[in-house]
């Protein structure tokens, strides 16, 4: 009989327990409002960090530039906005744009051919090292699939300047049409 009891009883203390942790949860954010705490949390979170600083860059699915069959990302980041284009040496290239996000590069690329859009994602790979641990911006980022390329040949220039021009002409139709 006790047992059976302890049974009845048992999932209404648990939810009591439960209510005392969301109590004590809402009763700290009412204190942190209080003193003006938790909105320079929130803006602190809320704000977007560029994960690599303003530069242009060429990552590459290989090491060495310029791999036939190789895909490769030439790309300018200015505060974590991202325009650049996706190619393969001696095709087409599709310009892009987009902007880093928490553990992604969130983009959307321009078909070359038909300028139909389409969404596209890169997981961000983010390394550390004890001297880096807790402080973001000394972290180094990686994207996905891809390795990083130091030097960038005239040809990865001239790709990314058409694309430049080309986002810049786009938004100046744009702006013209409102």
């Amino acid at each position: 009989m006790r047992n059976l009891l302890v049974n009845a009883i048992s999932p209404w203390f648990s939810q009591l327990n439960r209510s005392r942790h969301v109590l004590a949860g809402l009763s700290l954010t009412v204190g942190l409002l209080g003193t003006g705490l938790l909105p320079a949390i929130a803006r602190a979170e809320a704000a977007p960090k560029p994960v690599l600083p303003d530069g242009v860059y060429l990552y590459g699915q290989s090491a060495q530039p310029d791999q036939v069959g190789q895909g490769y990302f030439v790309f300018e980041s200015r505060r974590g906005n991202v325009v650049g284009a996706l190619y393969m040496p001696r095709s087409s290239f599709d310009c892009t744009s987009g902007k880093f996000q928490n553990d992604q590069l969130a983009l959307t690329v321009v078909n070359s051919y038909d300028r139909t859009t389409n969404p596209f994602e890169i997981a961000l790979e983010k390394t550390s090292n004890v001297a880096t641990e807790g402080n973001p911006a000394l972290q180094k980022i990686g994207l996905e699939g891809f390795q990083r390329i130091n030097k960038l040949s005239e040809n990865d220039h001239r790709i990314l300047n058409v694309c430049k021009a080309d986002f810049q002409k786009q938004g100046n139709q744009k702006q013209a049409t409102r």
